[in-house]
């Protein structure tokens, strides 16, 4: 999907903010909760979902996978010409 620049602008706000928010949750939770196995089960759960959206918006993860894929079949399929030309 292309978007123009205006809406990937638009839509990288809109992960800033959510990013903000979710750091004030974390920091929340870390305010609020004694029991160590809910706090930590809590952070963990905030600290991906916010690891998910930087991989996803700002590190464009989802854009690059069909490229990965690509290159693993083509690693890993067996080619014998391009074995022959490699001699």
């Amino acid at each position: 999907m292309h978007r123009t620049l205006q809406q990937s602008l638009k839509l990288g706000w809109v992960v800033i903010g959510l990013l903000a928010i979710m750091t004030v949750a974390e920091f929340i939770v870390a305010i609020s909760f004694e029991d160590t196995v809910m706090l930590f089960t809590l952070l963990l759960i905030v600290g991906l979902a916010k690891a998910w959206l930087i991989i996803q918006y700002f590190m464009h993860f989802g854009q690059l996978w069909g490229h990965i894929a690509d290159v693993w079949r083509g690693t890993l399929k067996d080619d014998p010409v391009a074995d022959r030309e490699e001699d």
